[in-house]
């Protein structure tokens, strides 16, 4: 078997896919399974066990960019293509794509559904893990667990050393920053917080992961920021040695959770039905609003549902993860 994962973004999505590859391994165990990425997001789908190639879209690239990687994937006559993505790109992609058989993902939008079978209409209670898997369902007519599987191959203790972390400390990441006002808590809870995890040991560092443009934004002489410092597979190397993550709904919380660590996920404007962390590692906190969680239709401001959770609330959560 020849397949094609169609998921070309975006970080946390691209993660919550994650355990479609390792159910295809599952079922076929000496397929051959491809993925076609936006470029950006390549070295994400480069953390995954069981990938042979990586197909990388060049998204700024326009039309031309588009007919070359058909082109390249055309070369590759695959049985299976899926759709993941689930957008009408995507699944004008997969009709233009020389494939045996093709599916996409319950709930697609855009029209997609004209152009690519949709395998049931989609439940929105359903979390995006499970309904990924169900698209491997809807052809092979099994149920699958989902498993991550993240690949770290070496653990780098150089960056870490620098800010005099030591393996036998306790090690908890705030991951802050994300996209829109709706999802990233406040900056000063974020202090607050810190302080009162430093109170429960002074054997606990606390770091703070982000791009270069988040440098700065949090100011604490109990946190150590590294925003900037790292690549997405330094990322998923210094994630591996932490006790904990704490931050919102965004891809390295998500890639925190597919490690393995414990975590706890701030949920604001979010659908958390939809996006919230799977299996037993993660804590999901929503603010106490009647209305809460919404689904983006909000009639109220929705960083209210951020402001009504409390750093006392997200510190009960971070004491039981810590005994």
């Amino acid at each position: 078997m020849k397949i094609l994962i169609v998921k070309p973004s975006s970080f946390g999505d691209i993660i919550q896919a994650n355990p479609v590859l390792q159910a295809i391994k599952t079922k076929w165990k000496d397929s051959l399974v491809d993925w076609l990425v936006f470029t950006q997001w390549k070295h994400v789908v480069e953390l995954f066990s069981n990938i042979n190639n990586v197909k990388c879209w060049d998204r700024k690239g326009g039309i031309k960019s588009f007919f070359k990687i058909l082109k390249e994937c055309n070369k590759e006559n695959y049985d299976l293509v899926i759709d993941l993505q689930g957008l009408l790109r995507t699944a004008i992609f997969c009709r233009l794509l020389k494939a045996k058989q093709k599916i996409g993902v319950s709930g697609m939008k855009e029209l997609s559904w004209l152009f690519l079978k949709e395998p049931y209409k989609r439940d929105k209670n359903e979390n995006a893990v499970i309904r990924n898997l169900n698209s491997l369902s809807y052809i092979t007519k099994e149920k699958y667990v989902p498993c991550f599987d993240i690949k770290i191959n070496e653990i780098s203790y150089n960056l870490l050393n620098q800010f005099a972390v030591k393996k036998d400390d306790k090690i908890v990441a705030f991951i802050p920053f994300s996209r829109g006002k709706t999802k990233t808590w406040n900056s000063d809870n974020y202090v607050v917080l810190a302080n009162m995890i430093k109170s429960l040991s002074k054997k606990i560092k606390i770091i703070v992961l982000g791009s270069q443009k988040d440098y700065g934004k949090i100011v604490s002489d109990n946190i150590i920021d590294l925003c900037g410092k790292t690549d997405i597979k330094e990322l998923s190397q210094i994630l591996s040695v932490c006790d904990l993550a704490i931050g919102a709904d965004t891809g390295a919380m998500h890639l925190a959770n597919a490690i393995g660590i414990k975590n706890v996920f701030i949920f604001g404007g979010s659908d958390i039905k939809e996006t919230a962390p799977y299996g037993n590692n993660a804590k999901v906190i929503t603010s106490n609003l009647s209305c809460s969680p919404c689904r983006g239709k909000c009639k109220f401001d929705k960083e209210k549902c951020l402001e009504e959770i409390k750093p006392n609330k997200v510190f009960e959560s971070v004491k039981e993860w810590i005994k």
